[in-house]
């Protein structure tokens, strides 16, 4: 009886969860729309009145060419404005994609967005970002991960040296190269709007628009640039195709402890900076952070009263939802994430269709990004004992 009470509980919780949700999405795309309204309006106003509709009440910005009258062209189909205004080129037809319509965000628009992205991700403000300049890169990488001879080192790529005596022959050696290709990776996805103008918007409509964009670029961005498989997407850094991630066992089953902290670190390549390393944890891990403790005190948090700090072993804390939950592999990592390259190829194509959700009264915008993101190295460091091995990606498997 008590478990068909709780189940019964579950299903409650549950409906009432996806309830919740669905009136949060029903809210957000009642307020683009009463904002795109009000967009539309701006045209016909002064130019304080446009000010205000586009940006809110006090927010600066041009009234006459910004991010939310860019999208609102794109849904009207203005093309005469797209071009005149912006100079916005059509993305070419994809017989795979079946769209049509799309046209390039104005590079002005590309560093907001962007920015917005880099501000909500995990990967992107520490990460080795290079623009790519065509849909192929190739980028030249020192060679580290070829076993040393002993007594020598990998960490320069087979560059070695030797001492002699004054006059006498100079060791002769050079570093070895490889190639990292970076392929740019289409990252699309769509949202929905309703037909039905309702609610105002307590926002402006460009940091509405930008949040919305931005925020759902860098949500999968992060999540391929973490754990990618590379197949179509991004290799993550502690992905399970990552060659360059390293394994450290768990002490305790469904625990992550002192002792586990302490291993990770021990497999961590040196060499970082706190400001482009970092732990990053799934949040059910984080209760295990605060009271982790030694033989007798607490180790992460000074005491109960106290607000919890923002390092663990001189490493900046982040928890992320894209990990696993606690006592899966990757629901802890340690990641320097100077070591991971991404390319940008920084075209984000939106195009608008009124037809994608006829029945229910909706219409998208869809955007598409391409990128890509790999590690540096292709497998851990040998050190020159020949068998321990160091990597700057360590997940707790």
């Amino acid at each position: 009886m008590e478990e068909e009470m709780n189940a019964i509980d579950d299903g409650v919780e549950t409906a009432a969860a996806e309830a919740l949700a669905d009136q949060l999405a029903q809210g957000v795309a009642r307020a683009v729309e009463r904002r795109l309204e009000e967009a539309g309006r701006a045209r016909t106003l002064s130019a304080r009145g446009a000010r205000a509709a586009i940006f809110g009440d006090g927010g600066r910005g041009d009234e006459r060419r910004n991010f939310a009258d860019f999208l609102l062209s794109v849904r009207t189909h203005d093309c005469r404005r797209l071009e005149d205004v912006y100079r916005s080129s059509k993305a070419a037809m994809n017989t795979q994609a079946g769209a049509q319509g799309g046209y390039l965000v104005p590079e002005e628009f590309l560093p907001r967005l962007l920015g917005v992205a880099a501000e909500r991700a995990v990967a992107r403000p520490r990460a080795t970002v290079i623009p790519m300049g065509a849909g192929v890169l190739h980028v030249p990488a020192l060679d580290v991960t070829s076993a040393p001879a002993a007594g020598d080192t990998a960490a320069f790529g087979g560059l070695v040296a030797r001492w002699s005596e004054e006059a006498a022959a100079v060791n002769q050696s050079e570093p070895a190269f490889r190639q990292v290709t970076l392929q740019a990776r289409e990252l699309s996805g769509y949202a929905k709007v309703s037909n039905t103008l309702v609610d105002d918007a307590g926002a402006g409509l460009e940091a509405l628009l930008a949040a919305l964009f931005g925020g759902a670029i860098a949500w999968h961005e992060d999540s391929a640039f973490l754990r990618g498989d590379g197949v179509g997407k991004p290799l993550g850094a502690v992905g399970p195709a990552t060659g360059a991630a390293v394994a450290v066992s768990r002490k305790t089953a469904n625990r992550f402890l002192l002792d586990d902290a302490a291993k990770m670190l021990a497999r961590f390549m040196p060499g970082w900076s706190a400001s482009r390393a970092c732990w990053v944890m799934h949040p059910s891990v984080y209760s295990e952070l605060l009271l982790m403790a030694d033989a007798t005190n607490l180790v992460f948090l000074p005491d109960a009263r106290s607000a919890a700090p923002g390092q663990f072993f001189g490493l900046p804390v982040l928890t992320s939802e894209k990990l696993t939950a606690l006592g899966l592999p990757r629901d802890v990592c340690l990641v320097n994430w100077e070591q991971y390259l991404i390319g940008d190829r920084r075209q984000v194509e939106v195009a608008y269709s009124e037809h994608t959700a006829f029945t229910t009264n909706q219409a998208a915008w869809r955007f598409v990004s391409r990128v890509d993101g790999q590690p540096w190295m292709r497998a851990p460091m040998i050190l020159s004992d020949g068998a321990s091995t160091l990597s700057p990606f360590v997940y707790l498997s």
